[in-house]
């Protein structure tokens, strides 16, 4: 093993002009000017496997070689910054002030103690969708924001709270949400006793009050799609059922929490779009790629969360019971999203021509799909809520440590070995 100390950014190769010192370590023994060999370099006294389009910032030289735990693999995610993800998000003007006021209601309402709060603030679900409608109302962002709260709360009941391996608990919860929903009139607000279920009454009776019956309609069918596939998902685990990938996907598709956010398009832009338009294949075929390229992002970034908590819903997860070891895993969803972001614009360019108020109207809706998924991936590496303090560190590097011990504790495949077959 040689230590480098070279001048410059890791760009596939060392440029030696560059000014910045770097550490790297080769540990192939040979001076890397392969893209393809690996990398790394010393941030923090922990060795990092750098990607090589990425560029390193400075770090000190160390003070001595540290090895890397045997029980652990550096490996890299999938470049998810690619396509129309590239581009920097727009942030709502009004978001300082809606995530405090957002942030504190919720917390009011669900009964936070001081602990719990901070972890909500520093998730940050309000960035997440300042950078998606980041050109609405003030109070329909208000809306939304409360939505997105109530929405990670619920779906971590169901992923590692108290209903993952319960489906008749589950289905009792789910039912509980749906009935607010089914109000004959909809304008009068049902005020229940528990905190989740309040917030969410309070969402559905603002969206309710000033919707017309198409959208309200639109908004209680997706949150129905969402919730139970929420509860299909729970079923699976409780039953050890193996899909196979196909059906994999789709489960996670519904179970994303996407197809609540595209009733919310209509609500907050206020779209007029009929069955006729929002039903053609080329938009269905929108609406299916943008829920799956946030599957990707969402699995991609949440593994070594999911992971530590013993929870298997995860597409990283699902090719490690098939054999994959964690790299292969990351590769696999890698290949994922470059097609799903190929078929994106394919979709695009079959939707038909309705005139030119309806396209107007069919474009907004488009774009703001496009904007939930790349406001999806930032937030994911703005939040906490998956990488902790380092998550600017893996934001740079594209690279994490999995634990091989946590992979064979939760009856995945541990790196080094070889792939059983295809999922």
């Amino acid at each position: 093993m040689r230590c480098y100390i070279k001048q410059g950014l890791l760009e596939g190769r060392l440029q030696p002009e560059c000014a910045d010192p770097l550490t790297i370590l080769n540990f192939a023994g040979l001076y890397p000017t392969n893209p393809r060999e690996t990398v790394y370099v010393l941030l923090n006294k922990e060795f990092v496997q750098m990607a090589p389009s990425v560029k390193a910032q400075s770090v000190p030289a160390p003070q001595g070689l540290l090895k890397p735990s045997q029980r652990e693999e550096t490996v890299l995610l999938p470049d998810l910054f690619v396509s129309f993800h590239a581009e920097e998000p727009r942030f709502h003007p009004g978001y300082q002030q809606v995530k405090q006021e957002s942030e504190a209601w919720f917390a009011n309402v669900c009964h936070y103690d001081e602990k719990s709060y901070k972890k909500l603030v520093k998730a940050d679900f309000p960035s997440f969708i300042a950078m998606w409608v980041h050109d609405v109302k003030l109070d329909d962002f208000r809306t939304i924001c409360d939505w997105s709260s109530w929405v990670f709360d619920f779906d971590d009941m169901f992923d590692e709270g108290t209903l993952n391996k319960n489906p008749e608990q589950a289905r009792i919860q789910i039912t509980n949400h749906k009935n607010v929903m089914n109000q004959d009139d909809p304008t009068r607000m049902m005020i229940p006793e528990d905190p989740l279920l309040k917030v969410f009454a309070s969402v559905w009776h603002r969206v309710a009050k000033r919707s017309s019956e198409v959208i309200r309609k639109r908004f209680i069918e997706s949150n129905i799609d969402y919730m139970e596939g929420v509860l299909r998902q729970v079923e699976v685990v409780a039953s050890a059922g193996r899909p196979d990938e196909e059906e994999y996907i789709a489960m996670r598709r519904r179970s994303i929490g996407v197809t609540p956010c595209l009733a919310f398009i209509d609500y907050c832009y206020d779209l007029d779009l009929p069955d006729e338009v929002v039903h053609h294949p080329s938009i269905q075929e929108l609406q299916k790629v943008a829920k799956e390229l946030v599957v990707i992002q969402n699995d991609a970034v949440s593994f070594l969360k999911e992971l530590a908590d013993g929870i298997d819903q995860n597409l990283v997860a699902f090719y490690g019971r098939c054999g994959m070891p964690p790299q292969e895993a990351y590769d696999r969803i890698g290949t994922l999203y470059k097609a799903r972001c190929r078929q994106w614009y394919l979709a695009w360019a079959d939707v038909p021509q309705w005139g030119e108020t309806m396209d107007k109207q069919v474009q907004k809706y488009i774009h703001s799909m496009q904007d939930l998924v790349t406001a999806n991936l930032n937030w994911s590496f703005r939040s906490t809520r998956y990488f902790g303090e380092k998550t600017g560190q893996v934001r740079m590097t594209r690279a994490i440590t999995v634990s091989s011990e946590q992979l064979l504790k939760n009856g995945l495949t541990p790196p080094g070995k070889k792939s059983a077959a295809k999922p």
